[in-house]
């Protein structure tokens, strides 16, 4: 019986909101109108065929019902046409001259949003998109430095919520068949590492390439090495330093490419933060630390991982718009 009434809930909740009654403010459900209902089982198995799992069984509804607000949003935001606004990370990469990151390109197209002209496309932060952000800082009352920090992108995620101004992420579109399962692309362009699960992202990181763009190599590799707080042996020019310690250049993970044997190229943390999003590695690719961890517990040894600028990419049959 208490099963039945779960899924009496589960259904009629989402009828509510669905079904046309949804207002301007999704954030609260009225649930009393379920609360007293009691339905015969045998009336319950007639109405439903499926057969409920025991994973089913033991969601929390508190799950249930915010599973149900957001797909009620969702679909009340498509019927009447309501952008989501896709709002910048305020702990994210900070934006400044000589960053080259998609994050970038949306920054230019709020700035384009907002009214300011004469600005550069493409990924790389320059001296005119630091001036654009700076003219913009000092009219929002912020320090007029040109750098994007917290506190810009603060007052950029309320500009956007005030004025309704959408600047969404760059979507990836395969013309081509990939693998399957866990996939990592690095694109070179905009300095992104990008984790899918076959088409789908499952998160975007930023990254710094290869000082030159002949240094980090294109091309279909796997991983094929993986260590945690490797040994960095100076590459041939400096004093060898210790894994796990806080000036390793390699940083807390290592997961090597099947280049060499897997321990000359590879994708790692580093010991300089401010050289994410930069063009300034011999070749391998580099993550936050606290990124690389968290990429590390996801990606197995024979990931496939696809390397290139975006024209690279294109002949591999992916389209960044």
């Amino acid at each position: 019986m208490q099963l039945n009434k779960f899924i009496v809930m589960f259904m009629i909740l989402q009828q509510v909101i669905v079904g046309g009654q949804v207002k301007n403010d999704l954030s609260h459900i009225d649930t009393s109108i379920v609360e007293n209902i009691e339905i015969e089982e045998e009336l319950m198995e007639e109405e439903f065929e499926e057969e409920v799992t025991d994973e089913q069984i033991e969601k929390n509804m508190e799950e249930v019902i915010i599973e149900i607000q957001q797909e009620a949003q969702k679909e009340f935001q498509e019927e009447n046409k309501i952008e989501i606004i896709t709002k910048f990370n305020v702990d994210g990469l900070i934006l400044k001259e000589g960053i080259s990151s998609e994050e970038v390109v949306r920054l230019k197209r709020f700035l384009e949003k907002k009214g300011y002209v004469d600005i550069v496309g493409g990924y790389y932060y320059d001296s005119k998109t630091k001036e654009i952000v700076a003219r913009y800082q000092r009219e929002k009352g912020l320090t007029s430095d040109g750098i994007v920090g917290k506190n810009t992108y603060q007052k950029i995620n309320e500009d956007m919520e005030l004025n309704k101004i959408s600047v969404p992420e760059i979507e990836l579109e395969f013309t081509t068949e990939i693998p399957g399962g866990n996939f990592i692309i690095i694109n070179k362009s905009n300095n992104t590492l990008y984790h899918l699960s076959g088409k789908e992202i499952i998160k975007r990181y930023p990254v710094a390439t290869g000082k030159a763009p002949e240094y980090t190599p294109e091309g279909k590799f796997t991983i094929v090495t993986k260590y945690v707080n490797p040994y960095w042996g100076g590459a041939g020019k400096y004093k060898p330093v210790k894994g796990g310690a806080p000036n390793n250049p390699l940083g807390k993970r290592w997961m090597g490419l099947n280049i060499k044997g897997g321990g000359s190229y590879g994708i790692h943390g580093n010991s300089d933060k401010e050289s994410i999003g930069k063009y300034v590695s011999l070749g391998c690719v580099r993550m936050y630390n606290q990124d690389v961890e968290i990429l590390y517990q996801l990606i197995d040894k024979g990931t496939p991982v696809w390397i290139g600028n975006e024209i690279k990419l294109k002949e591999y049959g992916i389209l960044f718009k």
